[in-house]
C-alpha cells in the first residue's frame, strides 16, 4: 500500500457518496409534492432531505483537492506549497458550506450563500478554462482524459448552480400550499413543476460524474 493507492481509495468513496447522496435526494423529493401528505411533513421531508444533500456537497468540495493531488502523478503543475494552498482555501469553502447549512434561513446565511454562489462561478471558470486549454494545448495538464474530467467538473459545478436557482423556487410554493383555496392548487402544480425541473438537473450531474469517472478508469486518451 503507497499513498497514491489510499487516496484512489478515498476518490472513489467521496465519488460513491457524491452520486449517491444525490440519487436519495431525487428520491427523497418525490414526497414534497404528495398532495396527500400536509404541507408540514412534506417540510419535514423537505429537512431530510437537506442534510441528506449535505454529503453530496461536501463530497463534491473535497474530490478537488483529492483530485488535483492524485493529478501530481500526471504532470500536474499543481504541487508543493501551491498544492497545499489550494487544500486550505478548499477545506476553507467546504467550512462555509456547513455555516450556510447552519445558519439556513437567517440573514447571515443568505450573505454567505451569495459569497459560496461566486466561489461557485469562480472555480467553475477556473476548472473550465485550465481544462479546455490543456485540452488544446501542450499542457501543462498533458493527458486528454484528465483535462477532460477538470473542465467536466466545472461543468459540474455550473449544474449545482442551476440546482440553486431551481430550489430557491421551492418557498414562494409552499407559501402559496399554505395560503390554500386557489392559491393552494397553484402552489401544488408550481412544486411538481419545480420538482420536475430539479430531476432534470439531476439527472445531467449523473451523466457527467458518470463520464468523469469513466475517463478516470478507462483513461481513453
Amino acid at each position: 500500500m503507497d499513498f497514491h493507492s489510499l487516496l484512489v481509495f478515498v476518490h472513489v468513496v467521496l465519488f460513491v457518496y457524491s452520486i449517491g447522496g444525490d440519487i436519495a435526494v431525487f428520491y427523497i423529493g418525490k414526497y414534497l409534492t404528495r398532495e396527500d401528505l400536509s404541507l408540514d411533513e412534506r417540510l419535514r421531508v423537505r429537512d431530510i432531505r437537506l442534510m441528506v444533500d449535505m454529503s453530496a456537497r461536501t463530497c463534491l468540495v473535497l474530490l478537488l483537492p483529492v483530485g488535483f493531488t492524485l493529478a501530481t502523478a500526471y504532470n500536474s503543475p499543481l504541487t508543493g506549497l501551491w498544492l497545499t494552498l489550494f487544500w486550505v482555501a478548499d477545506l476553507s469553502w467546504l467550512w462555509l458550506v456547513w455555516v450556510i447549512h447552519a445558519k439556513r434561513g437567517t440573514p447571515l446565511g443568505v450573505t454567505l450563500r451569495t459569497v459560496d454562489i461566486w466561489i461557485r462561478y469562480g472555480v467553475a471558470a477556473g476548472m473550465i478554462g485550465f481544462g479546455l486549454y490543456s485540452f488544446l494545448s501542450d499542457g501543462p495538464i498533458y493527458d486528454g482524459w484528465l483535462a477532460t474530467k477538470i473542465t467536466l467538473y466545472g461543468v459540474v459545478i455550473l449544474n449545482g448552480i442551476w440546482i440553486r436557482t431551481i430550489i430557491a423556487r421551492w418557498q414562494s410554493a409552499y407559501d402559496m400550499v399554505r395560503a390554500g383555496g386557489d392559491d393552494g392548487v397553484r402552489g401544488e402544480q408550481r412544486m411538481k413543476e419545480i420538482q420536475a425541473a430539479s430531476n432534470r438537473a439531476a439527472f445531467s450531474i449523473w451523466v457527467l460524474v458518470m463520464v468523469m469517472a469513466f475517463m478516470g478508469q478507462m483513461k481513453p486518451f
